[in-house]
């Protein structure tokens, strides 16, 4: 049976939290792309340099050594594991803005450059670094996201996923304004989208989000004339569809009551909406999530909803 990549990956992760690197390796060893990126990351992590060997048996210089000759995905890895960490989220964001330009892209094809731009250590970069590579994996998620409520694409777990489009995209927004990044997409695009999401499961919300489109100046042609279309059809009869549940394998226990006693509860800084069911710390130790939408969250961006480049791990 094929294995749910989003969930090795967070096993994986948290094996590595708890420094068991071989149950981590091991996890990893699953992954399609276990042998070519995800093992040889890992080992760049691993303070024990003779245990990583036998995952994968190449050391930094030789990496280095092979990175002018590397190309793509396989460039970022090299430059990920020589320990060149802004020439890796310099290749890894390029390959990505190009990505996202050219369009008609898979997110299985973003993943391959996201993916070990995902293990340099953020923190320690420099601002721009990380709010480039935020800004992508942001926008990765969210048009998985966009696929799965759309029907284009066969993923089978997508509860939760409606109640993300919004905080998503709001990220990502946030980050390409707030850095004034060049960012391929126009948020005009982004915002397109997230009305697209909604236009079956929550004409309503979907109208608002299309309303606000077409009140942006200077929009480009295209994305005026979808809005507005899409506008019409959603204000005509016969009136949309009636919402529509995700699909998933399981559904967590007393997700829709009460966390606590009211004056103990806590909002979601996603929703800015009381808490029900299971909550989620994040790394700042005093914003919570509800854990259903922080699972969601965590199987399309490794990221913190908090932007801080931390990674989520509701595992």
């Amino acid at each position: 049976q094929p294995k749910d990549l989003a969930i090795l990956k967070l096993l994986a992760q948290c094996a590595e939290r708890d420094q068991r690197w071989d149950v981590a390796s091991d996890i990893l060893k699953d992954h399609p792309h276990g042998p070519a990126v995800h093992l040889p990351l890992l080992a760049a992590r691993c303070p024990h340099k003779d245990l990583a060997q036998a995952w994968s048996p190449w050391t930094a210089e030789q990496f280095r050594e092979a990175l002018p000759d590397a190309a793509g995905s396989a460039a970022v890895v090299a430059a990920v594991c020589a320990g060149e960490h802004q020439q890796a989220a310099q290749l890894g964001v390029d390959g990505l803005y190009a990505l996202f330009q050219a369009g008609n892209w898979s997110v299985a094809q973003a993943r391959e450059l996201l993916d070990p731009l995902e293990a340099l250590p953020l923190q320690d970069m420099q601002v721009r670094d990380i709010a480039n590579i935020l800004a992508c994996a942001a926008h990765v998620g969210f048009v998985q996201i966009f696929l799965a409520l759309t029907g284009e694409s066969e993923e089978a777990d997508t509860v939760g996923y409606e109640q993300l489009v919004t905080p998503l995209a709001q990220t990502l927004k946030n980050i390409v304004t707030h850095q004034a990044l060049p960012f391929p997409i126009s948020m005009a695009e982004v915002s397109l989208m997230e009305a697209k999401c909604f236009a079956q499961r929550n004409p309503e919300a979907a109208i608002g989000v299309l309303q606000r489109i077409l009140n942006t100046s200077d929009l480009p042609p295209q994305v005026q004339q979808t809005s507005e279309q899409l506008l019409f059809d959603l204000q005509s009869p016969p009136a949309p569809e009636s919402p529509v549940e995700g699909r998933s394998r399981m559904r967590l226990a007393g997700g829709n009551l009460p966390a606590c006693y009211k004056r103990l509860s806590k909002n979601s800084v996603l929703t800015n909406q009381l808490i029900r069911g299971p909550t989620f710390q994040l790394e700042d130790s005093r914003s919570y999530v509800a854990l259903g939408d922080a699972l969601a969250w965590a199987r399309v961006n490794i990221f913190s909803p908090l932007n801080t480049g931390c990674k989520i791990q509701p595992i």
